[in-house]
């Protein structure tokens, strides 16, 4: 028989309204150059939902009466449900010790490796995330052996939608590494693009601008061309997969939007052009900033590991923050999706504190919790294809139940001891051991 849970006296967070537009200089939802305005509600102050197998069957202000032996009844007593996070840009082969070392973590042997990737896994799971799109690897078959466990019951996490190997064109950054898959040209990256689908990849990552952080290769650097990305694109379309694209300078950003990427990562620098090409994809192309990484590193957080002001200032970083807490506000005003994500799992920015992301929206952009949190719920399924973001009738029971109000304080979704338990799939798959002994 389906197994039936009644989750009851809730602070319900559907996610479920659409986020409003950003529009200057009109009040509410926010603060900053775009504020939110638009009607519905997101919340029920108190409500009751039922999950029947993997799925919510319903949501309701007030109680659902239901026999009492008919389903497993879990009491809340106030506490806030939403649903489960999503973090749209990964690097689950980084471990949770992880400083800058790529090309140590790329060589380290198999086994212990592994054990260092399921343990990231786990984190992301216990930190309230049920969904993670890989964002590269250091090791070819880190996501797709992650998932496949995860999927069997072997180890805990998230959903996770699988990357591989990144992509580079020859003499680009990165291309001299050997952690990269290196192109010429369009036939190369159709090549490469195929081979990884071919091991269950579904979200590739393709290098198209430089990054400060290695001055020889600044930010505003292009790599690559309209037609190596159209192909790239075209050949993950048949496998049902889709590419993402490092791109933190304009230029790359409109090469990205116009060729039919789904993910752009960054978008640090936006000019005229790049929001034009973004606005005419509108319904099928994403940001995902990752903000909260140049705010902690322009903040001074990563000179303990030795990135010293001299380095961030080589890298021309506080432009860059500066430059992209800007850019968010003009997509938020074009209607943009973004995405929250962003290379966590640096010493800097730590495994585990992963929606840092959704309180620098908040802090530093304008967003209103909610919309914040859209970032990391309602903006995940449509990207993936998965029935996932909203606590809503027919969608999957991924849920977070949390004590305290995100929408009143958002970093409440940081606080690993407000963090009561996860659901996966209509299933307990983390219950807080320091809550419930």
């Amino acid at each position: 028989m389906t197994e039936r849970i009644l989750i009851r006296n809730a602070k319900i967070l559907t996610c479920s309204a659409p986020t409003p537009r950003a529009v200057p200089g009109v009040p509410g939802g926010g603060s900053g150059a775009g504020a939110n305005v638009g009607t519905g509600s997101d919340v029920i102050a108190d409500g009751d939902l039922l999950i029947e197998g993997d799925r919510i069957a319903r949501v309701a202000a007030g109680r659902i009466e239901i026999d009492s032996g008919a389903a497993r009844v879990v009491d809340l007593h106030g506490a806030a449900v939403l649903p489960g996070l999503g973090d749209a840009h990964v690097h689950m082969s980084w471990p949770l010790d992880f400083v800058f070392d790529h090309v140590s973590v790329a060589n380290a042997p198999a086994a212990p490796h592994a054990l260092d990737v399921a343990a990231v896994a786990r984190t992301f799971l216990e930190s309230g995330y049920t969904l993670v799109v890989g964002a590269g690897v250091s090791q070819p078959f880190d996501d797709v052996r992650t998932r496949d466990a995860i999927e069997r019951g072997l180890i805990p996490g998230p959903r996770v939608i699988p990357s591989g190997t990144m992509i580079t064109e020859r003499g680009a950054i990165s291309a001299d590494t050997g952690m990269t898959s290196v192109v010429s040209d369009a036939r190369d990256i159709r090549e490469v693009v195929a081979r990884q689908c071919d091991t269950g990849v579904r979200a590739l990552k393709l290098f198209v601008s430089g990054d400060g952080i290695v001055p020889e290769y600044p930010s505003d650097d292009l790599y690559m061309n309209d037609e190596m990305l159209s192909a790239a694109v075209d050949e993950a379309d048949r496998y049902g997969a889709f590419i993402t694209v490092h791109a933190r300078g304009s230029d790359s950003v409109a090469m990205a939007a116009r060729n039919g990427v789904r993910v752009i990562h960054h978008a640090c620098f936006l000019d005229d052009k790049a929001v034009h090409e973004l606005e005419a994809r509108r319904d099928d192309v994403w940001v995902c900033p990752g903000l909260h990484y140049l705010y902690a590193m322009v903040s001074g957080h990563a000179e303990p590991w030795g990135v010293t002001p001299e380095k961030i200032e080589r890298s021309g970083y506080e432009k860059e923050f500066h430059a992209q807490v800007e850019g968010i506000r003009q997509l938020r005003e074009a209607g943009i999706r973004i995405l929250a994500g962003g290379d966590f799992g640096h010493q800097w920015t730590k495994h585990g504190t992963y929606a840092a992301e959704l309180q620098r929206y908040v802090e530093l952009v304008g967003m209103s919790p909610q919309e914040a949190i859209n970032t990391a719920t309602r903006n995940m399924g449509p990207l993936v294809g998965l029935d996932v973001g909203q606590v809503r009738a027919g969608y999957l029971a991924d849920l977070l139940i949390v004590d305290g109000d995100p929408l009143a304080d958002i970093t409440v979704l940081q606080d690993p001891d407000r963090r009561r338990t996860v659901l996966k799939g209509g299933r307990f798959a983390y219950v807080n051991p320091r809550m419930f002994p």
